[in-house]
């Protein structure tokens, strides 16, 4: 079958789960509010949901991103261990302009189409065993980030790159983190690129993700609410 056909049926996959499917459970559902250098940028709804498969568990994550003048749909589907399988999102801009770029993960390698005003791409190259998905300006994906930080390195891919890149773990501390008016004990974990950039996140007891700050890019994603009990 060519790469092309396993796209288009990966991607009928990914629009048939539905979140009302028998088994369904939502993992965490909030809303991010991103500043870049103190002004406020953006915004992000999103739902992560879990699904029993006949080999353990199979992760839905879903996010309306809405940064500058783009409004961003990413849907990813990943496999009990939080390695990707599908990737979608579409990019659409303010001046009708827009994107969709949609991929599986198989054997190792991830295969992608893109589509937009200037035809149709296909690309493929290799990722690393035990690799992550985190998007650019999609903040609840940090979730699978999370879920590995006792590792000694992580590797992500960062899809509208087509890319992958190297990042290490450390814990800094516990600190209390300010969710409107509730203040929430965090782990506080620091993720540092090859270039010493660093990708600060603060996650809660259960892993879920509340604040997460990009120094490079003057980028905070702070959450609206405390996350639900």
């Amino acid at each position: 079958m060519k790469s092309r056909d396993l796209l288009l049926l990966s991607l009928v996959a990914l629009r048939a789960v539905s979140v009302e499917a028998q088994g369904v459970r939502t993992l965490d559902r909030g809303s991010f509010t991103i500043t870049v250098n103190g002004q406020r940028a953006g915004r992000e709804d999103f739902t992560i949901s879990s699904t029993p498969v006949p080999n353990g568990v199979e992760y839905l994550s879903r996010a309306t991103v809405s940064m500058g003048d783009q409004r961003l749909n990413p849907s990813l589907m990943s496999d009990s261990l939080g390695r990707p399988t599908r990737y979608q999102i579409e990019v659409k801009g303010t001046s009708g302009t827009s994107e969709r770029w949609m991929g599986g993960i198989t054997r190792g390698r991830m295969s992608a189409r893109i589509d937009n005003a200037r035809g149709t791409q296909e690309r493929e190259y290799v990722v690393s065993e035990g690799a992550v998905l985190v998007d650019d300006d999609v903040f609840h994906q940090y979730h699978f980030l999370v879920a590995r930080a006792d590792k000694p390195s992580i590797t992500i891919v960062i899809p509208r790159r087509n890319t992958q890149m190297v990042l290490k773990p450390s814990v800094a501390g516990t600190e209390n983190v300010l969710i409107g008016q509730t203040e929430i004990s965090a782990r506080h974990l620091v993720f540092t690129e090859p270039s010493g950039s660093t990708r600060d996140v603060w996650a809660d007891a259960t892993g879920r993700v509340l604040k997460v700050t990009i120094p490079s890019r003057g980028l905070v994603a702070l959450r609206d609410d405390p996350p639900a009990r």
